[in-house]
Parts: structure tokens; C-alpha cells; sequence
């Protein structure tokens, strides 16, 4: 990145002040001097990191940081093999290794921030070593007394001989012969001895150690004779202390040493997390939003703020370039925010590309660019004696020079600090060399001509800086597809300058000129209409929008009132068709049950049919209209099927499909049922069915015999036998079926637990055929 381009983007001021919210001094620096990132990978996962940090402190609460130092530094100290840390480093290195455990045990435990849990999940914890250190050290970083049985032993020797040296003293406060000698009744300390002030005129009252004066002469410390012992016994003591504290302080150095690999990775890990911490707290506080990264250059903002602009002054931008045009060709008056555009434009993406959020919004998508390169300002050198068009022209060259497809590149002023002819055609040169380039480039004008340029080529797209006429001032609008005027005539008549003087500039306009600003006029008033034509389409889409929704409900209440009907209608007329299955059911049982004849089932066949166009009456006059759906029928006429609503077997002996009913055989039975109510039987390939014949009274034995048939066969021939065998007479019925396989008498028992007509069964007895005959009892 081109170190200049960096100034004038002011992208020196924005790491300052993100470095503003880092607590660690190298942190502090590393942001200062953070570029942006060279792998579009790296940039990704950075911005997906910062995301998860983000939501973490807005909602979760984030993690307490308070406190965390470079711990790096201090357990630098302890790779000296002798040397050992103080309390004060062994208590933040402790506190920052507590910090962290918790930070990351916050994170594991609420499992959502996948990126930054991998961020730190290799990063070891120390637990124990905390627990090693708080049994040493306080939080006031001092050793504990009981950090070692010696130290406890020392300082209680400590506390016994201070209490026999204050009584000592009390003593002599007490004793009223020594009374006008005292000073004050204190106790003081000099060079590490208890002393008490004593007139100078009175010194030789109390015998003792003469250790200071005071400034004034009149008052010296005495040390009394009865102290000495006593004092010498607390230095010795303050000796031991120092030792033991050492030795402590030794191990505990020790242990850090033992993990020092680990407590690196820790500290690099806590400033890691402390610049990551920086830059979520920034882009909450600035409202910023991570935005997405393409690999195809292209820049699409919406509703872009400049970070150094207040929130509420700033007029947000939204504009693409790289996707259908790759220039943009900014003009407009003076004041106008061209500048500020440019600015928005390079220092978000630099922002973006270095893993900071962006002051946007959401739908924004930022290229990935290798280079991005500025000319922006007056530029001109004291120095080395450069005119602001010699510098222009200085850093314009280093651009042309470096610049690659992959660039973006923004001029401001474009060809500007000369003769405007030649100024507007250098521009319109280095405009077709950047655009042969294929670079991404934002380049603002006020050249008549190069704004033509830019209107009339293809791959440039113009915009403009809207200005209110009316009120002589910018809105700070970019309007894009639209070329923008200078406005400086306007601007001087609106002040009041004399018409004479306006006419008179006009006069001195080309006519070319006249030409361009008069189309660039005309340009303007065509985008204003089709401004305006554009919200009244929006508004008749809103409200064309607002009255299908309006319909689509009605239409969703009407149908589902109609659903409500039909739902009602549908279950009455289902109650109707169980109650009349129920009736038929019991007088086919009725029929079954009693020795009956041709003219009782006659009259069943009558009832069933009164009962079909019973119910077909009530479906009339329930049901206006139902939607019928008409399906393929898989059945065919002759086929053996199960009807559901009787739980029997039956043969189809007609199908009409347009009402999508079957006529059926059941025993003696024939009935309408619907199609469906039918369920396939599965058959033997081999197997080929009779059709029906109904005798009355026709000539039956008391025992069907089956041996030898397959299961299927044998339970169908069964089933007729008994139809047959119940119309006879019969109150007990023999089923020889053979002992083989058991599989058939197996198959016969499961047909006659489910058979209507049986009461009981048993295996035949001794002279019945044992376990190769059942025995049937029919009701």
C-alpha cells in the first residue's frame, strides 16, 4: 500500500483512533501500524472473528478485561536461570492467566461464536498454576503469611515482639518522671528502629540511642536502653522475612518457568484478543457493520458514512463501480462532498481489507484490491519546490506506474493548477489509461470536456454532487447517470454580484462550453423527471402490492369458510354412511344367523338400495358442489378384493369409473361400494379364482377338507364354505387342514380368530383328527 495514499485517506487518524480502545501499550502500537491484509482469506476470517466479538459484547455481555497486561514481558524476565519475579509480576501473570480462562470458558459454554472459540481454542489454561500463586500472593500483591510454615512462624514472632515493644513504650508514656521530657506520646521509625521524640533539653532523662534530630534542633529521636534488645530482634526477624520471602518467591518463579511455552501462547493470546476487543468496541460505538468481501474488485456501498463526519451531519452514499462500468466520473460544484466521496470510498475499503467493520450498511460489499493508490488535496511542497500541479502530477505518475488490474485508484481534481485545456486533456489521457488498465478508479472534475468524455464512453459511468440553486448550497446527494454542473455564475448572482459582471462571464464562455453545460442542463432535467416518474411508479407498485394483498385474504377467508362448509357437509354425510353400513351389517348378520331365503335376501338387497339413494339424497341437499377426482382404477372385474367397511372379502362383478364405484359379491351379498373402499388381496401367480355360485340350501358337509391347497386358496375356499355352512344350519363344522408344515393350520386359525360367523374353535381330539383338524363352533 502506497504510504502516501495512507496520509491523505486519513487512515492514520482512523488506526489512532481505534488504538484509542486497546489497554496494552504494544496493542496500542500494533494497531497504529496495522495495513492491510495481503491473503483475502486472512481478511475474511479477521472480519468473521471481529463478528463473533461484536455480537458477544452486545449480547452476551462480553468478558471483564480490566487489568490484562503484555504477560510476554514479565515471563520474559524468568528464562534467567537464578533470576526470580517479584510478587507484583507473579500476581499479573496469575490474573491475566484467570482472565483468560474465563473468557474462554465463557465462550465454550455458549458454543454460538464458532470463529473465535477456534481462534483460541489451542491456547492452554492454567488452572493450577493460578491456584499455586493465590495461595502465595494477596490481591494487594504481597505473600500471604501462610505462603510457607517459616513465614508463618516469622511474622507471628514479628507481631509478639511489636506488642512487647509497644507496652515497653506505654510504660515510659505512663511514668510521669519522664513526662516533661516527651515530646509527643508517639511511636516512630528511624532506620528501621521504634524511637520516640524527646525534648533536647530533656534528652538525658531517658537513656538511650540518639538516632535523628529534628530540622529544628529542638527535638531528638531516642531510642530507650529497654528497646534495644527488642529492636535488634525485629531486624533479625525482618531478615529471615526478606530470605523466606525470596525462597517463595523463587518456586513460584520456578513453576512459571516450568510452563512458559504455554503462558506465551496465553500472552499472545490476550493481546490478540485485547486488538480484537479494540476494533468490536469501535465499530459498535461508530454503528459499523461487517461487510462482505468479493475477490472481483468491486465496490458496492450502501449507505456508506464517512467515520469522521458526526453521524448527524453526515448525508450517507450509496453507488457500485467494478460490476458493469469500472470508472466513475464524479462532478459538481465546489463544496459539493466530490471529496468527501472519494474519501468514504478508499478509506472503508482499507478499513474492510485491515478487518474493521465499516460504517454501513449491511448489504455492502467491499473487493478484494492489492493496491490502492490516492491523489487527494493540495499538494503542494515548500519543501522541495513543487507547485501543487508539479506534485499532482508527481503522484499521479507513481499511480500510473503501479498500478495493476487488481488497484483502485481515486483522483480528486483530475488535471487541475493549469491551463484548463491542457488540464482537461491530460485528464481525459490518464482516464483512458486507467480504464486500458481495467483498475478500478473514482476520479472527480470540473472540466466541461472531460465531463462529455466520460458521458459519451462506454466503461465510465458519471454521477454527480446534487446542489439546491435555491438555497446556494450542497445536499451532499450523489445521483448517479448524471453529469453535474459548476454552478459558480449562479453561485455569484444568488450572492448579489452585479448582472453586468454575470453577462459579462457568460460572454467569455465557449461556445462549446455553452454547449456541454446546456446538455449537462438538459441531462439533469430528464433524470429529475424520471426521478419523479420513478417514485410514482414505486407508489402505485406499493399500493397495487397493498390491494393483492388486500384480495389474496378475502380469497384465503372465503376459501376457507368454503373448506368449513364442505368439511361439515363431508362428516355428516360420513356419520350417515356408518350408520347405514351398521344397519346393513346387523341385518346381514340378522340373515346369516337364521335360516333364511331367497326372498329375505331380496329384501336385504331392497333395503341396501333404499339406504344408497337415502344417502344420496341427504349428500344432494348438503353438499351444493364437491370437487370430484377422478382416479386410475387398478381394479378389474373377477378380482378378489377385501372391502374395509365390512372387513370382508369379496369379488368385483362390475366397475364403473365415472362414478368410481365397484359392484361386488360377497357371499350372498352384491353391493355398490366405493373404489375407495377396496383393498388388493395378494395372490399366488398361480392362483386362479371361480367365480361364485349362490345355491340355496345347496347340499353341504359337515367338514371341508384343504390339505394340500396353498394358504391363500385355502382361507378363500374356507370362506366360501362357510357362508354356505351357516345358511345350512350348521352349528359345528370340521376344517381338516393335515399337521405338514403347521403353515396352512396357522393360516386357517388367523382367518377364523377374525371371522365373524365363529364362536370358538378347538384342535380336533382323540378319533377327530388331532392337531390336523379344527374343530369350529359357528354362532
Amino acid at each position: 500500500m502506497n504510504k502516501h495514499s495512507l496520509n491523505v485517506l486519513e487512515f492514520d487518524k482512523l488506526r489512532e483512533e481505534i488504538a484509542g480502545y486497546s489497554q496494552i501499550e504494544d496493542t496500542h502500537i500494533s494497531i497504529t501500524e496495522m495495513i492491510p491484509y495481503k491473503d483475502i482469506n486472512l481478511v475474511k476470517k479477521e472480519l468473521e472473528i471481529v463478528r463473533d466479538l461484536m455480537d458477544f459484547i452486545k449480547y452476551d455481555g462480553g468478558a471483564e478485561t480490566a487489568g490484562i497486561k503484555n504477560i510476554n514481558k514479565i515471563a520474559k524476565k524468568s528464562e534467567l536461570i537464578g533470576a526470580y519475579l517479584d510478587a507484583e509480576d507473579v500476581w499479573d501473570i496469575k490474573e491475566n492467566l484467570k482472565i483468560f480462562r474465563l473468557i474462554k470458558g465463557k465462550l465454550e459454554d455458549l458454543e454460538k461464536y464458532k470463529e473465535l472459540i477456534a481462534k483460541f481454542k489451542a491456547v492452554p489454561i492454567y488452572k493450577g498454576l493460578e491456584e499455586i500463586i493465590n495461595k502465595a500472593v494477596d490481591n494487594e500483591k504481597n505473600i500471604k503469611d501462610d505462603a510457607s510454615i517459616d513465614l508463618r512462624d516469622i511474622r507471628f514472632q514479628k507481631k509478639i515482639i511489636a506488642s512487647n515493644i509497644k507496652k515497653k513504650f506505654d510504660d515510659i508514656f505512663s511514668n510521669s518522671a519522664y513526662s516533661k521530657a516527651i515530646q509527643e506520646k508517639i511511636i516512630t521509625t528511624r532506620d528501621g528502629r521504634s524511637v520516640i521524640p524527646i525534648k533536647a533539653d530533656f534528652k538525658g532523662q531517658i537513656k538511650g540511642i540518639e538516632h535523628d534530630r529534628s530540622s529544628s534542633g529542638q527535638t531528638v529521636f531516642i531510642e530507650p536502653i529497654s528497646i534495644v534488645s527488642l529492636n535488634n530482634k525485629v531486624r533479625e526477624l525482618e531478615v529471615r522475612e526478606r530470605e523466606e520471602i525470596r525462597k517463595i518467591l523463587l518456586r513460584l518463579t520456578d513453576q512459571i518457568r516450568i510452563n512458559l511455552e504455554g503462558i506465551y501462547l496465553v500472552g499472545e493470546a490476550i493481546l490478540e484478543l485485547d486488538k480484537l476487543s479494540a476494533k468490536a468496541n469501535y465499530a459498535l460505538d461508530k454503528k459499523c457493520v461487517v461487510p462482505e468481501i468479493n475477490n472481483k474488485e468491486i465496490i458496492s456501498l450502501v449507505n456508506a458514512r464517512h467515520p469522521f463526519i458526526r453521524p448527524s451531519d453526515v448525508v450517507p452514499l450509496t453507488f457500485e463501480i467494478g460490476r458493469k462500468y469500472n470508472t466513475l466520473l464524479i462532478t459538481g460544484p465546489n463544496t459539493g462532498g466530490k471529496t468527501v466521496a472519494l474519501k468514504t470510498a478508499g478509506l472503508l475499503t482499507l478499513m474492510a481489507l485491515s478487518g474493521v467493520p465499516i460504517p454501513a450498511e449491511e448489504k455492502t460489499s467491499i473487493g478484494y484490491f492489492t493496491g490502492i493508490f490516492a491523489d487527494i488535496g493540495d499538494e503542494q511542497s515548500i519543501e522541495q519546490s513543487l507547485s501543487s500541479f508539479s506534485a499532482h502530477l508527481k503522484n499521479v505518475q507513481e499511480i500510473l506506474d503501479n498500478v495493476t488490474k487488481s488497484s483502485l485508484v481515486l483522483l480528486d481534481e483530475l488535471g487541475s493548477g493549469t491551463d484548463p485545456m491542457e488540464g482537461s486533456a491530460f485528464a481525459m489521457a490518464v482516464i483512458d489509461y486507467l480504464k486500458s488498465k481495467k483498475c478500478k478508479t473514482m476520479i472527480s472534475t470540473h472540466y466541461s470536456e472531460v465531463k462529455a468524455h466520460g458521458y459519451n464512453e462506454e466503461g465510465i459511468e458519471t454521477a454527480s454532487m446534487e446542489f439546491d440553486s435555491n438555497t446556494l448550497s450542497p445536499t451532499y446527494k450523489l445521483l448517479m447517470g448524471v453529469p453535474g454542473e459548476s454552478n459558480a455564475l449562479t453561485i455569484a448572482k444568488r450572492l448579489g454580484v452585479l448582472d453586468e459582471v454575470i453577462e459579462s462571464a457568460k460572454s467569455y464562455i465557449s461556445d462549446d462550453n455553452k454547449k456541454v453545460e446546456s446538455m449537462i442542463g438538459n441531462i439533469r432535467e430528464q433524470s429529475e423527471d424520471l426521478n419523479k416518474m420513478k417514485i410514482q411508479v414505486e407508489q402505485l407498485k406499493e399500493e397495487a402490492k397493498k390491494n393483492k394483498e388486500e384480495y389474496e385474504n378475502k380469497l384465503a377467508a372465503l376459501e376457507k369458510e368454503k373448506n368449513e362448509i364442505l368439511k361439515e357437509a363431508y362428516d355428516k354425510a360420513d356419520k350417515m354412511m356408518r350408520e347405514m353400513q351398521a344397519k346393513a351389517k346387523a341385518l346381514v348378520d340378522k340373515i346369516q344367523t337364521e335360516e333364511s331365503k331367497k326372498e329375505d335376501a331380496k329384501l336385504l338387497q331392497k333395503s341396501l338400495n333404499m339406504m344408497k339413494n337415502a344417502l344420496k339424497d341427504e349428500k344432494n341437499k348438503t353438499i351444493v358442489s364437491k370437487p370430484k377426482i377422478k382416479r386410475k382404477i387398478e381394479f378389474k372385474e373377477g378380482e378378489k378384493v377385501f372391502v374395509k367397511s365390512m372387513s370382508q372379502h369379496a369379488v368385483i362383478t362390475r366397475i364403473n369409473e365415472h362414478k368410481q364405484v365397484a359392484q361386488i359379491q360377497a357371499g350372498i351379498l352384491k353391493l355398490e361400494v366405493a373404489i375407495d373402499d377396496l383393498k388388493k388381496v395378494e395372490e399366488s401367480k398361480t392362483k386362479q379364482y371361480n367365480t361364485v355360485q349362490v345355491h340355496k340350501r345347496s347340499a353341504v358337509r359337515s367338514e371341508i377338507d384343504i390339505r394340500g391347497k396353498m394358504v391363500d386358496d385355502a382361507v378363500h375356499d374356507l370362506e366360501t364354505y362357510m357362508d354356505r355352512a351357516l345358511l345350512n344350519g350348521f352349528s359345528e363344522v370340521y376344517v381338516i387342514h393335515g399337521k405338514g408344515t403347521g403353515a396352512l393350520r396357522a393360516g386357517v386359525i388367523e382367518y377364523l380368530k377374525g371371522c365373524r360367523y365363529v364362536k370358538s374353535f378347538r384342535a380336533g381330539g382323540h378319533g377327530e383328527g388331532g392337531i390336523g383338524c379344527t374343530v369350529v363352533t359357528l354362532k
